[in-house]
């Protein structure tokens, strides 16, 4: 117990510490949050058309395995994202837009320390280069549809709340009984084709995706379709009132060609409502997101997580959620252990200090982790940092 608590308080102290130094040269503006690269790229409503844009954002994580879990230490997962965009409008005036994102993946897992099987860091993966995006997006404002062709993410659309949207753990930007079966999703993309249709508050979204999100990396290749991929499809429907409610019902289905034993589906429910205040200068919103899947096939079979995020134009954003994944009965044949869940808890505070830098303290309290199932809890503390030009 000694050694834990030694253990915290040291966490805490490197955590204050980055912090100071990081703040020490900066003052404060009260403006939009800059932009994140780990964030998912919507259907756009109508904009003036703009000639191509290049842009260059970036990320980097200081996370320190302060107690529990499998090991101590630091790691630092960081993200380069070299982004190009355009917007037009076609002859019978729909709005064209063209997205292409080449990324670079860099540092160490903290997951790897914590043992957790849900990621608690949404940077990390694979050391490589990437074509994560590419794609071209037409719709039609005044008749409220949408279509998205090329390189793009089943996280991108499917699945989202978006008051979870600041939270570091993986398992809140995309539900595990879908992100570990194997769909195209950060980083690891897939050519497809999704739509949506929105008429008023109702909406309908499908997608169409290869079936298997290959990792090459570049110039190794790229992630073209194969003989035998098959594919991934996706349905949403719900009601989205942005800013005030969204409530959608989802289902997805993976096949792979001639291998019925390997088709995996699932489905999925979610909530994200303003709970106080609608306008610009204070909001509280809050979600919970519901996800099932075939337990033999996934190391996830349901999950169920909730949160509360306080947004204030001078004070940024604060964050809390939980997220709880309970184990398939094959996973835990895998790595015997007496518990039947991983639980994780987060608090976080995203904080605009200038034009092109954004702070965010985090927190993470792991219990259980699955891939340590003879470790204690594990506490995670760190900081991101992110900006733009």
């Amino acid at each position: 117990m000694r050694k834990c608590a030694a253990s915290s308080q040291q966490g805490w102290r490197n955590l204050a510490v980055l912090c100071a130094l990081l703040l020490a040269p900066l003052t404060h503006a009260a403006a939009a949050l800059s932009s994140n690269p780990r964030a998912p790229i919507p259907f756009v409503a109508s904009v003036p058309a703009r000639p191509w844009r290049v842009r260059l954002l970036w990320a980097f994580d200081a996370m320190d395995a302060a107690s529990g879990g499998r090991a101590r230490g630091w790691k630092a997962p960081a993200l380069i994202d070299l982004r190009l965009t355009k917007h037009g409008k076609l002859q019978d005036g729909m709005d064209s837009y063209w997205h292409v994102d080449l990324i670079r993946i860099l540092g160490s897992n903290p997951s790897r320390d914590a043992g957790d099987v849900q990621t608690l860091d949404n940077l990390a993966a694979r050391h490589a280069w990437r074509l994560y995006r590419a794609f071209w997006q037409v719709g039609d404002v005044r008749e409220h549809w949408s279509l998205r062709l090329g390189w793009q993410g089943y996280d991108e659309l499917f699945g989202l709340v978006p008051d979870g949207g600041d939270l570091l753990n993986s398992s809140f930007g995309q539900m595990p009984t879908s992100s570990q079966a194997g769909t195209p999703i950060w980083p690891q993309t897939a050519p497809g084709i999704s739509a949506r249709w929105h008429p008023h508050a109702f909406y309908v979204m499908v997608g169409l995706w290869s079936g298997v999100p290959r990792d090459p990396g570049i110039p190794q290749g790229w992630n073209l379709p194969r003989r035998g991929d098959g594919s991934l499809q996706a349905l949403e429907l719900g009601f989205d009132r942005h800013g005030r409610y969204k409530l959608a019902l989802g289902a997805w289905a993976l096949h792979r060609v001639g291998a019925a034993r390997q088709a995996h589906r699932g489905v999925y429910a979610l909530a994200d409502i303003a709970l106080l205040g609608a306008g610009r200068t204070r909001r509280l919103g809050g979600f919970v997101q519901w996800g099932q899947t075939q337990p033999y096939q996934s190391a996830v079979g349901r999950y169920l997580g909730a949160g509360l995020r306080l947004s204030t134009r001078r004070h940024g954003r604060v964050s809390v959620g939980v997220a709880r994944a309970l184990l398939s009965s094959a996973f835990r044949l895998r790595h015997p252990g007496d518990a039947r869940a991983e639980t994780a808890y987060e608090l976080t505070w995203r904080k605009r200090i200038d034009a092109h830098l954004t702070l965010q303290p985090d927190v993470q309290y792991i219990l259980h982790p699955a891939l340590a199932p003879q470790a204690t809890h594990a506490l995670e503390i760190g900081l991101r940092v992110n900006g733009g030009f």
